[in-house]
């Protein structure tokens, strides 16, 4: 679910699910339980259609879903569908790692980085999804910079940039994520580059919303120790 390449479905070898296997697959693993009734399904899937069509159409998807798997994925009783247990994601192998009372102080930090990284279902284009994806990444966003200040207290000042330089290309304006960026740098001993940055932020700031950095490069090379 996460990343640039589509649904994929990873069994004994990886393939691309069809777009409307995927969506369905994907909104119920979204779903509180991974549970939704027949009407919501159709409601939200297939919003342009009735009662009757919308049924029939799940009804059909339904049956596709399981014959073209090697086992179960998708349970319908009644009015009533989930997803089987044995199907996991790694969109909830991440949302797991952010619910981990030691995050992000954990051994498996840098693993659990990976999949913050990536955007949530690009090839899914429905409504029912934006708030997913908007929620997905504000979570990842600010569980990445803790990560990125994380990383740079454990003395790994260089993983810390390449997190700090994802952050900043990704919210240009954001202060604490500069921070972070010239912070690391200082760590890694090139207040050069440090400097640099800050006078391209500075600029950047000044430029577009006519304000100055609410920190300045003398506390930074301070705080940088």
């Amino acid at each position: 679910m996460l990343g640039h390449d589509g649904v994929h479905l990873a069994d004994d070898e990886s393939y691309r699910l069809p777009p409307q296997t995927a969506e369905l697959l994907a909104y119920l693993e979204l779903r509180e339980g991974r549970t939704a009734r027949r009407p919501a399904i159709i409601r939200s899937l297939w919003p342009e259609e009735g009662e009757r069509l919308g049924r029939r159409r799940l009804s059909r998807l339904l049956w596709r879903v399981n014959q073209a798997a090697s086992r179960e994925l998708v349970i319908a009783e009644g009015e009533t569908v989930r997803l089987s247990e044995v199907l996991t994601s790694d969109w909830q192998q991440a949302r797991d790692a952010l619910a981990h009372p030691d995050w992000p102080h954990t051994a498996s930090l840098t693993t659990d980085l990976e999949p913050l990284q990536l955007p949530l279902l690009v090839d899914v284009h429905s409504p029912w999804v934006e708030e997913h994806q908007r929620t997905w990444d504000q979570r990842r966003f600010h569980a990445l910079r803790e990560a990125g200040e994380t990383l740079l207290s454990n003395g790994r000042p260089r993983e810390a940039v390449e997190i700090a330089e994802l952050l900043v290309m990704w919210e240009p304006l954001d202060e604490p994520s500069h921070l972070l960026l010239i912070r690391a740098h200082m760590k890694l001993g090139a207040p050069g580059r440090s400097t640099e940055l800050y006078q391209e932020f500075r600029r950047r700031l000044r430029k577009e919303l006519g304000v100055e950095p609410a920190f300045d490069l003398a506390r930074v090379a301070a705080l940088a120790g």
